[in-house]
Order: C-alpha cells, then structure tokens, then sequence
C-alpha cells in the first residue's frame, strides 16, 4: 500500500556555486560551507534532472535477444531558471572567467556615474566549470544534489522586455569529478533502505 508521506513535492530550492575541488557538506541537514554562494532566486519551474544512458548491447548466436547490455556512457543534467543578475550567473551565461571581467567603480562626480561591469564575449577555449549544490524542499524533508563538477552545456534565450524579468536558463552536465571522486551524490531525508 502507497503512503503519501512518501511523496516529494518541490516547493522551494536553493542553488550554491562553489570552485571545483570545494569539499561539499557531510549530510543533508549541514550549512553549506562559506566557499559555496548562493546563486539567488529561481522562478518556480524549479529544478529540472534529467539521466540520459548510452548503452551497448552484444548479441550472440542462436540468441533472440542480446546477451549483454552495457551502459556505455551516463550523461546527468540539471536545468534551472534563474532571476537575478549577478557575476556569478554572467559569467555562466556567457562563459567568462571572472579574470576577464572588469569593474568600473562608481564616481561621485560631477558628473556622477555608476559603477559598471563589462566584459567581452567568452572564447571557446575559456570554458567556466563550477561545484554545484542544489536543495530541493519540502515539509522538513531535503534532497540534496553535490555535482563536484559541471559546466553549462545550453542556455535559453534571455527575453529583455516588460513582461518578466531578465532570466538566466541555464542546463548543467555533470563531469567527471576531480581525483576519481564520484561525479554527482544525492542525499534525500526520511527515505529508509529495506532490510536483506
């Protein structure tokens, strides 16, 4: 018999950006540590995990169905929309290092100006890779998303006009994590393994 309290409903998230090689919390009730940053407010879509296999299969005589089926490659997405604008998200969308960026302080004038960032557009070749930390939330239970290492594989469009705020959709791939480590850990409160 199902039981509802089973069930997972999204209602808020988080996202934390953090350098590739940062050490990610021990449990999924522990504060980020402060070399993640919080990456702002999401628009209610919320999060989107997507697990993509690429699998060989080998087939033998007289066999009418393949003898083996190998997963030859495993490809994990996360999908997000962003709303705020930040160096951060910026730098993500268009793939620039932060080293490439340039602020303008603000001049108190006359004339007054404000301060500024600016930047080209990224090269191919300047590719921003970050650790990601996703939380998922609702009702007391958490599940939380360690990608120790991902880049931005797509993007949406960003729409500039009065109907919605300048938004940062932003697709995540999952790589291989530095040092062997595994590439993506979940951890989900009050999901109890079955005993042998």
């Amino acid at each position: 018999m199902g039981d509802a309290a089973n069930i997972i409903v999204g209602t808020a998230g988080k996202a934390y950006a953090a350098e590739v090689g940062s050490t990610f919390p021990t449990g999924p009730e522990i504060a980020w540590g402060s070399d993640f940053a919080d990456m702002g407010f999401i628009t209610p879509d919320g999060l989107e995990e997507a697990l993509e296999e690429e699998r060989t299969q080998l087939d033998a005589w007289g066999e009418d169905a393949p003898v083996v089926d190998l997963a030859k490659k495993r490809t994990q997405t996360f999908k997000l929309v962003f709303r705020e604008t930040t160096a951060q998200l910026l730098s993500l969308y268009y793939q620039v290092q932060f080293a490439n960026m340039t602020s303008t302080a603000a001049a108190v004038g006359p004339p007054a100006k404000k301060q500024f960032i600016s930047f080209g557009s990224g090269s191919t070749q300047d590719t921003v890779e970050i650790a990601l930390g996703l939380d998922v939330l609702m009702s007391g239970k958490r599940h939380r998303i360690m990608i120790a290492r991902c880049g931005v594989s797509d993007r949406g469009a960003r729409k500039h006009s009065a109907d919605d705020s300048s938004n940062y959709e932003l697709t995540f791939t999952a790589l291989a994590a530095p040092g062997g480590a595994q590439s993506v850990q979940h951890m989900i409160t009050d999901v109890v393994l079955p005993t042998p």
